[in-house]
């Protein structure tokens, strides 16, 4: 049975491997490409061996890496197969404009469709899990029937876009260096006495610094919880957990326990949080050795 609305996403989400290997008809990504010394080489989906996984590692470690965004085609094509299904609204939600142009690609692709669907693009303002909590509260909501038509839809996460809060931590700065992406956080000193720098989204969908004083994991982890937990107060919420290749998940998961006043289903059961490996093109500029929390008021 197809869906009244099928949301569009980019691979930046980092939605959590099951998702993004389900067959799921309310929900389609289209791929950032990733270049290692200036060779295409890596395509961004979820590893297919650890074999796979330890060359990518490798290449952040040592290789020069570009990232492309999603090409017109590749959301042309998405758009002509969810069409060609019977479904005519779609909602966009791509990395924020300030950090990918992945949106030009989304709106240029929805041009060629301007007779035959209704493609709503909404600027997600945010990027990792703060676009992945966007994505499957979206998606919830169409599945649950409260939405039928695509600018509904868009107005609604539009709204929610707003409501995010997001936080991370790196083990330092190179690759936020190497991919130009530092701008604000050019002050931040990452990588000196073990200090964990710290980064979030701020409102207008833009990189910036939260701390650049926590030293070690533990301090780094306590910073990202309570960041987030003055940022929502006692208002309800989604919450998502992010890492790649790092071995403090379990840490943070068991620090945020208690600290937040989780949503909860139709039936009263709390929803469960999203559990991400970030996807490789952010870890281009995060690095390895990320974990973060993000969270959305509902």
């Amino acid at each position: 049975m197809n869906p009244e609305i099928v949301i569009v996403h980019d691979s930046a989400a980092s939605l959590p491997e099951d998702i993004r290997r389900s067959e799921n008809p309310g929900l389609a990504e289209v791929h950032f490409t990733i270049c290692a010394n200036d060779q295409a080489k890596w395509v961004d989906k979820p590893f297919s061996s650890d074999q796979e996984r330890a060359g990518f590692v490798k290449d952040l470690q040592t290789a020069r890496m570009q990232t492309s965004r999603p090409n017109i085609e590749a959301y042309r094509s998405v758009f002509a197969r969810i069409i060609e299904s019977g479904v005519t609204e779609i909602v966009v939600l791509p990395t924020s404009e300030q950090l990918s142009k992945s949106i030009d690609s989304a709106n240029m692709a929805a041009k060629m469709f301007k007779n035959q669907a209704e493609i709503a693009i909404v600027d997600s303002r945010t990027v990792s899990v703060g676009q992945g909590l966007l994505v499957t509260q979206a998606e919830m909501e169409v599945r649950d029937g409260r939405f039928t038509k695509a600018a509904d839809l868009a107005g609604r996460v539009e709204k929610l876009s707003k409501q995010l809060h997001l936080a991370q931590a790196l083990s330092n700065l190179e690759q936020l260096r190497k991919g130009g992406r530092i701008g604000r956080c050019s002050k931040m000193l990452g990588g000196i006495m073990d200090i964990k720098p710290i980064i979030g989204v701020n409102a207008k969908g833009q990189i910036e610094p939260l701390s650049d004083d926590q030293t070690g994991w533990q301090r780094a982890r306590g910073f990202i919880v309570d960041y987030i937990s003055k940022e929502v107060g006692q208002d309800t919420v989604r919450l998502a957990f992010v890492q790649f290749e790092s071995d403090q998940l379990d840490n943070l998961r068991h620090d945020a326990a208690g600290r937040f006043n989780l949503a909860k289903d139709g039936n009263g059961d709390e929803y469960d949080p999203l559990i991400c490996e970030q996807s490789m093109v952010v870890s281009v500029h995060s690095g390895p050795g990320v974990i973060g929390l993000g969270a959305l008021v509902l």
